[in-house]
């Protein structure tokens, strides 16, 4: 019981499946073009984008299988500064610590905005 059973749930899970294959079929795209000497399409932005939207649906919903107790055991980390030691810091839930972690891959490289951008220049020139 619990947050498994409820069918919202269960269609995002399948929703998020769907994007995995969606994501994996455009990576295998690209990986044909340039075996076979073809110029590639310029996806560098859109793989970013998709998958960096994937990895962070796919921990919010890890997240929401476990529950409020693995907030709960991870507030005392959330809180503290750079300034305390890794010793000093309470145990972290491994969900909590890819949740949080994951905030940060629509950043890096580009915010995804700043990629969509890209993007849209490259393929309307």
């Amino acid at each position: 019981s619990g947050v498994l059973d409820e069918p919202r749930f269960r269609d995002q899970i399948a929703l998020l499946e769907v994007d995995i294959v969606a994501l994996e079929v455009m990576v295998l795209r690209v990986l044909c073009a340039e075996e076979r000497n073809r110029e590639a399409l310029d996806v560098a932005g859109l793989l970013k984008i998709a998958g960096s939207e994937i990895e962070q649906r796919f921990t919010e919903l890890a997240l929401l299988a476990v529950g409020p107790g693995a907030l709960a055991s991870s507030a005392g980390w959330v809180a503290t500064t750079g300034a305390v030691h890794a010793m000093e810091r309470p145990a972290i839930d491994p969900r909590a610590f890819r949740y949080f972690n994951s905030r940060k891959s629509t950043i890096y490289g580009g915010s995804n905005e700043v990629q969509r951008n890209i993007v849209a220049q490259s393929i309307l020139g």
